[in-house]
This record gives C-alpha cells, structure tokens and sequence, in this order.
C-alpha cells in the first residue's frame, strides 16, 4: 500500500475550527454564497437537514456569549469575503453581533429542515437585483454547487458527486482495508511521517489547557481535577484522561476564542481522537513514537467507522473517537492484534448506544465517559476480557461489529433526529 495516500487520507480529515462545527459550517456556507453577490444580501433562505440543525441549535457561536441558528446564518453574511474557512467565528466583532441580532429580529433568515441525516447545507441569498445559491454536502466545507441569477458556477452535485471523499483522498478508500492492515502499517510506517499528529495532539491540549483554568459551559473537566483535589476522586490515569479531553470540550463547546483540529468533521472527535491516547502515553511512560503510530493505527479505524455510521448520524461521535482511542491504548500497552480488535468489541458491547442529542455544553459528559470507559477497555482486553460474539450487536471481526452499529444507526434510529429537534423546540 502506498503510504502516501494513507497519509494524505488522514489529513484530508483534519481541519481547524473554531467553535462546533455545525454553526460553523452554515456561516462559512452563507458566507461564500453572499461572496456571489455584488451588493448585500436583503434575505436569507436555508435549507438544511436534520442533524445540521440538531447540532447548532443549542451551542454557543464563538464570540457572541449565545447561540442561534439564524444568528450563525446572518454572522456568516456579515463576514463574507474570500478565503474565509472553518475559523470564519475569529473575526466576529461586538459590532457583528448586535447588527446580527437585529436582523435576525427583522425575519431576515428562513430556515426549512430536511427530514435527512445527509449532510446538507443549501443557502439562497438575495437582495433587489440578484440571487445567489450554494449547496454544501457530505463535508462541512465541501460546496459541489453555486449559481448566480442564472448562471451555473460550479456544479458536482450528481448522484455520486464529483468532489466525493474518495476522489479528495486520492483514491484511497479506507473501508476496502481492514484493522489488521491498519494495525501493520502502524508498525511500518515511518515514524518521522507522523509529525502532524504531534501537531494535532499540541494544538488540542492547549485548548484543554485553557479549559482546565475555570469552568466554562458545563465544567466538566475542572471539576474532575477539584474532585481529585478533595480526595472524592483518585488521581489516577483513568481520570486523567477523562478530566483533559473534557476540559478541551468544555472550552470548545462554551464558544471559547480558540480553535482545535478537527477529525471527520467534528471538533469533538478531534478530540477524543488525541487527546485521550496523549494524556494515556504520558501518564504510563509510553514513548512519543508509540503513540503516534497508535494515533496512527486509531485515526485510521475511526475513519473506517465513521464511513460506514455516517459523518453525522444518532450515533454519538465521541463515542466512535473513543473506541480508536481504546484500540491505540492497547497497542500502546503492547497489546496483540487479538487483544486491539478486544479493545473495539468492549467499547461497542458497552457504550456504543449513546445516541447524539445535539451539540451543546453537556457534550463534554459524553467525551469524558467515552475516553475514560476507552482505558477501561483497554485493560478488560489486555487480562484477556473481551466481550463475545454472542452478545448483542458484537460480532466475529471489529469490523463486522462497526458495521452492525452502523446498520442500528442508519435503520433502527432514522427517525431520533428529528424527535431531538421536536423535544428541543418544545420543552419548558
């Protein structure tokens, strides 16, 4: 296997943000449908599915102290110019938001949601004389349709889509490889190739280093290290590692003015995809170059999972993230093959049920859960406890497991976002 691809596939799924992705991706999306117009915008009209709405309904934009879904459409115009991407929220000033607020007040935004967990974000913007339109798919910065007036600008939006993910990565297609393969080319790669994971780990911890100095949005993080300060806690690897990625979250998800690297379109997953290892490898005394080719390995299955659950799904992505990380610990831990493929059966007989109900603050309960119940199923695995084919929705291979969670995610809990959105609209 040319190892280049590889390496180009990982870092095709690696991007910055600042704040959730969500919002993010609608004002980005917004922002480069206004850049078609010579004029501003007089309205606003989006159409996006369903989980897309979930995940910006209730988390904070960045720099705004709130959180809206029309307010993140009517920021996106305000900021339009070229070049914007995934930090768009950087350059949102006080100024923005009132003006932001006000229109949003004036029924300048509509908003009509697809009763889809695709991930689709299409914006119509116009004012007395023009109209522009952009569809976003599958990614959250990947537009494969713009128009002006009449006239088609860029149009991949066919049945398979012309910038799919496979043709961005190279050709490379991770779900025709198994986690066997991954498990060998992390012992056969060189290690200097992997540097960008280092820069990926340094990046998040910083953010988790900032969320750890008070306690923003739910305060996940601090108050396990103030737990651990009384003594109501032990001060041990598993808290670690639940206590640091959550900080990262808490920080994240509370709008803080700091971006993370991203993995599979979430900052989230981001991450549980480092972090978790990061804080496992310096708290056991594992060497640097281990952990990279076990963030190697890891990176490599949660992108094999999220193919086949869906770049948004029910599914919660921490959750996902956190199973990679429980397969890199064991490898770290010197674990078998055997013994990591153990590690992704104890996470998916466990904790693979917990369902995504929007982006918002509590988000940093699930990353500490699924990065703390990773260490555990790590250690089950490496004393040679693993959960059997006979339970539940695990099966023979890891992989066979990933797809039957997929096939629950896709066919038994289709319909779960759109009851998230009713209970959100609704309840007192």
């Amino acid at each position: 296997m040319d190892m280049n691809l590889v390496l180009n596939a990982i870092k095709a799924e690696m991007k910055p943000s600042m704040g959730c992705t969500e919002p993010v991706a609608i004002a980005l999306a917004v922002s480069r449908t206004c850049e078609l117009l010579t004029q501003p915008a007089e309205k606003l009209d989006m159409v996006i599915s369903s989980n897309i709405f979930k995940n910006a309904y209730s988390v904070q934009i960045p720099n705004t102290g709130t959180c809206g879904i029309e307010l993140a459409c009517v920021l996106g115009m305000l900021l339009s110019k070229p070049g914007n991407t995934m930090e768009i929220c950087a350059g949102i000033k006080p100024e923005h938001v009132e003006q932001a607020k006000k229109l949003v007040a004036d029924g300048f935004v509509n908003v009509k949601v697809l009763k889809s967990s695709q991930f689709y974000i299409e914006c119509t913007a116009t004012n007395a004389t023009e109209t522009a339109n952009t569809i976003t798919v599958d990614s959250h910065d990947n537009l494969v349709f713009s128009k002006k007036n009449d006239e088609v600008l860029v149009d991949n939006y066919t049945t398979e889509y012309a910038t799919s993910e496979e043709k961005e990565e190279g050709g490379f297609d991770v779900t025709q490889h198994t986690f066997r393969e991954f498990y060998d080319w992390a012992n056969e790669i060189d290690v200097a190739d992997l540097q960008f994971i280092k820069e990926a780990i340094d990046m998040n911890m910083e953010i988790a280093k900032i969320g750890l100095e008070k306690k923003y949005a739910f305060g996940v993080g601090p108050s396990i290290q103030n737990m651990i300060s009384k003594g109501m806690m032990s001060n041990d690897v598993v808290n670690a590692v639940r206590s640091i990625p959550a900080a990262a979250a808490d920080f994240r998800m509370w709008g803080g003015n700091g971006s993370v690297m991203t993995f599979c379109g979430s900052g989230n997953q981001g991450i549980s995809a480092t972090l978790p290892m990061a804080v496992f490898a310096e708290k056991m005394g594992i060497p640097e170059e281990k952990l990279l080719r076990a963030e190697f390995m890891a990176m490599l299955m949660i992108m094999y999972m999220k193919k086949h659950v869906g770049r948004l799904s029910p599914v919660c992505g921490a959750m996902v993230a956190g199973t990679g990380s429980a397969a890199g610990m064991t490898y770290m831990l010197g674990g078998t093959y055997e013994q990591i493929d153990g590690a992704v059966q104890n996470m998916m007989g466990s904790v693979a049920g917990i369902f995504c109900d929007g982006a918002k603050g509590g988000c940093a309960v699930k990353v500490s859960a699924c990065a703390g119940e990773a260490v555990y199923a790590a250690m089950y695995a490496m004393d040679g406890s693993i959960i059997p084919v006979t339970d539940g929705i695990n099966s023979t291979k890891a992989e066979d497991t990933a797809k039957n969670l997929a096939k629950l995610s896709h066919e038994a809990l289709d319909g779960l976002d759109m009851k998230v959105i009713e209970i959100m609209q609704t309840k007192k």
